[in-house]
Order: structure tokens, then C-alpha cells, then sequence
């Protein structure tokens, strides 16, 4: 590491510090690691009551790690997971691959990338239309880590320090697929090319994308997200297939002067999916509501989740509480319940009521 780049990093150390004197050539031991890790390891219970039938206990057990090596200009990106399920006795296990790749930084203005990528497109937190070359998310958990695809992917970026156009970026990507590769997006040969164009102008994040796919219809997208003020943020997202499809989300985040979070979506789609998929309906309105702190509880947050079908007015509440243990160790209980009627998407779901136990220890 340049010397004088070590000085800046422990600048504020050395103004702090009771002794200001300090020897320049001790700069030079600091080791720089070639690599880091992080991760985490996560056990879940859940209880399942389901309508005129037999309740379900699941039991879940998950590990991901993820792990970087660097070397010069170049970084080796992976994610690793391992799952094991018991539900109702019936257990299941299975390991993934959900990122491993390299990437070149040849300097600031071109990165490159090769292998196994989330590329994570979208500004939406439950929803992402405009994510064309993501898995799509659980809107029910949308942080789950999600696994990516395998692709070749370059990416411009360029800084403008005296322009209101502050930053454009240029990402140009192409996934294959095939009946062994990438064969959930497509089972069959077919290429596809994913653009997508960012601008942060003022305060303003843009992107417009476009895929084309030589052997389905291509998609056209656009979102962004901006700060009116500095503890309110708004957000939206618009996407059209070819065939006439599209779908869009409208949402907010705010956060109050007693630490609230309320984090808000209205999901559109014009076209009614089958009813074994989740979300298959039209229009949805998803909330999230969190305090930090409850009642000064220190380390604790409570939460309330509200997703709405505004078609058949049915609706899922879950309502949980997390505390943390020691900065990396978290416990998370919640209670939740699915209403409406017979026929309506919530009211018509097996199970009417669950509860949940989950401890995760990151590291």
C-alpha cells in the first residue's frame, strides 16, 4: 500500500493520540490482507397452523459464507451456501454456488467481471420489475441472499465533478443459457443482452435498461430514487415486455424523529399469473413499519408487516420483534396470520396462522 495512503487512513488516530510523535518507516510494517470473509450461520423454527388439517413443524438450517481474494487489479468474488430443512419430518439438504467470479479493475473508469453474478438491478425493497438478470425476490423476506447467474459483464463509470450530471455509469452484459446454463432464466440455446444506463443528477438516481433476448421478448425499464429530504426517500420502477406486459412500483421510506421506519410499495401488474405463484394478482400494497428501541429496550427493534392484495382485499400480517446480542448474534420471533375469504389469495392459503424462531450469527 502507497505510503502516503496509510498516513491518510491513520490520520485520525494520530491527532487523538496522547503521543504525537510516531516513526514514518513503522508504516510500512502494516500488514494488508490479500482477502477477507464474512458470513453467517442461521437456525429457524417455525410453526405452521393450517385449516382442518394437522399443524407442521419446520426446523431450518443455513450457512453462507462469502469470501474475497485480491490480488493487483484483480478480485475473486464468491458466495457459498448450505441449507438443511425438516418440515414435518421430511428433511432436505442442498449446497450452492451463489456468486463466484472475477473481477478486473483496470482502473476507475472500466471494471470487468466473469462467472456467477447477483447483479441486484432495481431501486424497489419488495419489488424489482426492472431487475431483468436477477432472481426475483420473496417479497415476504426481501433481504434472503439470492443466487446469481452466470454472465460476462463490463462496466464504464464515469465521475463529473463540476455538472449537475454528478455520475454516469454504462453496464453492458451478456448471459447465456442453455439446457445446463443458467437454464432457470431459459432452458434452451438463446442469447441475451442486458444495457443498462446510470445518472445521478443532483440528488437523483436513474437507470434506464433494456434486454434483448434472441429467443423471448424484450424488456424495457426504467426506475429511480431521491432524497426529498435527508430522512425521506421516494422510489419507482416501470417495466414492458414486447408482449405488452408490464408492471411498476411506487414506494417511500421515511424515517421519524423516534426512529420509525416505515417503508411503503404499491406493486402493479397487468397480468394475472397463475394462482400457485405468489403474487399472482394485480395490484399489491406492501408496508413495513420498525422502531428502534422500543421503550428504551437498547439493541431491540420491533416490526410490523402488511402486504394487501387490493383486489380481493386479503392480507398477511406478521408482527416481530429482534434483539441483538453482542453486535453479531440476533434473535428474531414473530407471530403472523393470513385473512380473507374463501377464493380471495390470502383467505384461500393452507395455513391461517405461523410462528417463528430465528437466531443468526454473523461473522
Amino acid at each position: 500500500m502507497n505510503k502516503y495512503l496509510k498516513v491518510a487512513i491513520l490520520l485520525p488516530t494520530i491527532i487523538l493520540a496522547d503521543d504525537y510523535s510516531f516513526d514514518m518507516d513503522e508504516l510500512d510494517t502494516i500488514e494488508v490482507k490479500s482477502y477477507e470473509y464474512s458470513g453467517y450461520l442461521k437456525g429457524e423454527y417455525k410453526y405452521l397452523d393450517r385449516k382442518n388439517q394437522s399443524n407442521i413443524d419446520s426446523y431450518l438450517g443455513e450457512v453462507m459464507l462469502d469470501f474475497k481474494y485480491f490480488k493487483d487489479k484483480y478480485t475473486i468474488n464468491s458466495e457459498f451456501m448450505a441449507n438443511y430443512e425438516n418440515i414435518d419430518g421430511s428433511k432436505d439438504n442442498s449446497t450452492s454456488i451463489n456468486q463466484l467470479y472475477l473481477n478486473y479493475k483496470q482502473n476507475e473508469n472500466h471494471i470487468y467481471k466473469a462467472g456467477k453474478v447477483s447483479s441486484k438491478w432495481g431501486k424497489g425493497y419488495f419489488f424489482n420489475p426492472i431487475a431483468f438478470i436477477d432472481r426475483k425476490k420473496n417479497p415476504n423476506n426481501p433481504e434472503l441472499t439470492k443466487e446469481g447467474y452466470e454472465l460476462l459483464a463490463y462496466k464504464y463509470n464515469k465521475v463529473y465533478k463540476k455538472s449537475n450530471l454528478k455520475n454516469f455509469a454504462l453496464d453492458i452484459i451478456y448471459l447465456p443459457t442453455s439446457s445446463t446454463q443458467n437454464n432457470d432464466f431459459h432452458d434452451k440455446d438463446s442469447d441475451n443482452l442486458a444495457l443498462k444506463a446510470y445518472f445521478l443528477y443532483f440528488d437523483t438516481d436513474i437507470d434506464i435498461a433494456y434486454l434483448y433476448r434472441d429467443k423471448l421478448s424484450n424488456k424495457f425499464g426504467i426506475d429511480f430514487s431521491s432524497n426529498i429530504e435527508t430522512n425521506f426517500e421516494v422510489h419507482g420502477e416501470y417495466a414492458k415486455s414486447d408482449n405488452s406486459n408490464y408492471s411498476y412500483i411506487l414506494g417511500i421510506k421515511y424515517l421519524t424523529q423516534t426512529d420509525l421506519t416505515i417503508t411503503s410499495e404499491y406493486y402493479y401488474q397487468n397480468e394475472i399469473l397463475a394462482k400457485t405463484k405468489p403474487f399472482w394478482d394485480n395490484r399489491y400494497f406492501l408496508n413495513k413499519f420498525s422502531k428502534k428501541e422500543p421503550f428504551d429496550i437498547l439493541y431491540s427493534n420491533i416490526y410490523f408487516k402488511n402486504i394487501l392484495n387490493l383486489t380481493d382485499d386479503s392480507y398477511q400480517n406478521t408482527f416481530g420483534a429482534i434483539y441483538n446480542y453482542k453486535d453479531n448474534i440476533a434473535f428474531d420471533i414473530a407471530v403472523g396470520n393470513n385473512n380473507g375469504n374463501k377464493t380471495s389469495e390470502y383467505g384461500s392459503k393452507r395455513v391461517n396462522k405461523f410462528f417463528t424462531f430465528e437466531t443468526k450469527w454473523n461473522f
